[in-house]
């Protein structure tokens, strides 16, 4: 029996060869992506995240101190 005779006379045993090769190459391209994702987010989004946030520290700072001033200013007022 040649192999394609052999083949067509268990069609599960050739599905299931087909299925692991898709979702092997599936497999291997999520992988692929994965990297590339772990790549852009260490490289692109962590740093502009951090800068960001240091920014918003520096105006929140900022309006904390006018809030601690205009406490100051009401106790003078009052004192």
């Amino acid at each position: 029996m040649n192999k394609q005779n052999k083949n067509a006379s268990r069609p599960f045993q050739t599905a299931g060869e087909r299925l692991d090769d898709v979702l092997g190459d599936a497999s291997q391209r999520i992988e692929q992506e994965t990297q590339l994702l772990i790549k852009y987010i260490n490289d692109e989004l962590v740093p502009a995240i951090r800068d960001h946030s240091t920014n918003a520290l520096r105006v929140a700072g900022d309006k904390l101190n006018q809030v601690a001033d205009m406490m100051d200013s009401n106790k003078q007022k009052k004192g």
